[in-house]
């Protein structure tokens, strides 16, 4: 029994096989379909994380950019601030620049080129003038005129009917926002130069005693018409300009005035003797001539002026005997003759030069020193000349070279340059040599003959495009080029006018 239980135990009925089976696929089933819903849930948590991702990352995006944007709206607002602050104040900053001109220029030109300029960039404006009042010749001068090409002068007169005249007249600002439209404009003027005039602002400078000497012009606002604050601005600029400009007045008549009596203190040596006198001048002419073409400064141009005038101005001290002597010198009158140069420092140092001109005596006196060291009177050598001292010396030897003497003709330009170039690096400043060479050759005639007592011929303009060097080497035989055709004859011409023929060239 035993054993038939077990084998009746151990075998399964096929009904039972199918229902087992039935139950298993059913729980296979269920299990199956939860991880299959569970799968999905999963899969739709992954797809919406990049969209969630996405989204804020936008939303972020939007918001930095709405920050960034706030920023750059706040940015313009603090820019367009400080431009408007900028263009308040820009009138301000061009009165202290003219202001601050009164302790740097002193010449009226320089200060009105640098008034004019900064009214130009106070008021926006196209085109400013600084008409001066003068009162001599009754007239209203401008020395620089923005706006007009190639013009540095234009002359009114007081009693005249432009508004610039009826300015100065009445003393009164004119504004005028359509110039064509106002029957004081005289559009003739525009049709003259070729500016387009549309509105113009004229205010009248005074003196300290309230008397006008001249007005500002300006023209063409920039975006507009000049306005009241313009108009003040103007003004206010004026009376600083209007002191300015009478100071510069002032230092330029002391300036006129001391030239011309230096110039007539030279004179009175180089006309002690009618065959040289003029000498002076035209080394004047000569130095200032060869600084302009080394650039020399402003101040250094002062003092070689007024030291080339007086060079000569020892030979005060030199019997005439001696300089009217119609042929060689012994070695006692060239001794004689050489104190010129000791006694032209001894007098200059007792005038009372500003600390700007101090060096004119040393630089006079030093006129006739040699690189070498065999000059006179302190036996100097190269750089221990003064600079100026060696622009002086080219311009004196070249005018002696070049002028009639007691004992000769004037020498031949090639004479002349053999001379000049036997003396580079021992006697002349080889640069200053050079400098002299390439002035233009016009120049230098109308120099050589401004005191020869003949009208300049009008012939000499024909030079202009030549150097001075250049000549030399057209007398020496030269190929002329088609545009140097004749000149050669021509300056023989000139240069040979009127000279005394018994007179020999000394060797």
């Amino acid at each position: 029994m035993a054993k038939g239980y077990t084998a009746k135990a151990g075998k399964k009925s096929a009904s039972e096989d199918v229902v087992l089976s039935d139950k298993s696929q059913e729980s296979n089933k269920g299990k199956n379909g939860g991880e299959q819903h569970a799968s999905c849930a999963h899969s739709m948590t992954i797809a919406e994380e990049p969209v969630r991702g996405r989204e804020d990352a936008l939303r972020k995006l939007e918001s930095d950019l709405s920050k960034r944007e706030i920023a750059l709206i706040e940015r313009e607002i603090k820019f367009l601030s400080l431009q408007q602050e900028i263009d308040r104040l820009r009138p301000l900053s061009g009165l202290y620049r003219v202001v601050k001109a009164m302790a740097t220029e002193r010449k009226l030109e320089s200060l009105l080129d640098v008034i004019t300029r900064e009214t130009t960039t106070m008021l926006k404006c196209d085109r400013c003038s600084v008409f001066v009042l003068d009162t001599h010749h009754g007239e209203l001068w401008t020395q620089v005129a923005q706006g007009l090409e190639g013009t540095r002068t234009i002359r009114m007169a007081l009693a005249g009917t432009s508004i610039v005249s009826l300015c100065a007249r009445t003393g009164r600002v004119i504004n005028i926002p359509d110039a064509y439209s106002d029957p004081r404009f005289d559009a003739e003027v525009d049709k003259t130069t070729g500016y387009r005039t549309n509105n113009i602002l004229c205010v009248p400078m005074h003196n300290r005693n309230g008397a006008v000497i001249g007005v500002f012009e300006v023209m063409n606002k920039e975006g507009g018409t000049f306005n009241d604050e313009d108009e003040e601005w103007l003004q206010a600029l004026a009376a600083v300009a209007g002191g300015l400009i009478e100071q510069a007045q002032a230092y330029s008549e002391i300036e006129h005035f001391v030239d011309k009596t230096l110039e007539t203190l030279a004179q009175t040596i180089d006309k002690r003797d009618p065959l040289t006198a003029g000498h002076s001048i035209r080394v004047t002419k000569y130095s200032l001539l060869i600084g302009e073409n080394m650039a020399v400064s402003e101040d250094e141009r002062d003092v070689l002026r007024y030291s080339a005038m007086m060079h000569d101005y020892g030979k005060i001290g030199v019997p005439e005997a001696i300089l009217w002597k119609n042929g060689r010198l012994t070695p006692e009158e060239y001794a004689c003759v050489q104190t010129h140069a000791k006694i032209t420092y001894d007098l200059l140092s007792n005038l009372p030069f500003t600390n700007r001109l101090a060096q004119v005596p040393f630089v006079a006196s030093c006129h006739h020193e040699k690189l070498d060291g065999t000059g006179y009177y302190r036996n100097l050598k190269g750089h221990e000349i003064p600079f100026l001292a060696r622009v002086i010396t080219v311009s004196d030897v070249f005018d002696a070279l070049t002028s009639v003497r007691h004992y000769r003709n004037r020498m031949s330009i090639t004479k002349v340059y053999e001379i000049m170039e036997s003396g580079r690096e021992n006697h002349f400043d080889p640069e200053v040599v050079d400098a002299f060479y390439g002035l233009p050759c016009d120049r230098v005639l109308k120099v050589m003959e401004s005191e020869r007592g003949q009208v300049i011929p009008q012939e000499l303009g024909a030079f202009q495009n030549i150097s001075w060097l250049r000549l030399v080497e057209l007398c020496q035989g030269g190929r002329a080029k088609p545009h140097e055709e004749g000149l050669k004859d021509l300056f023989y011409r000139v240069y040979n006018a009127n000279l005394p023929a018994d007179y020999q060239e000394l060797d």
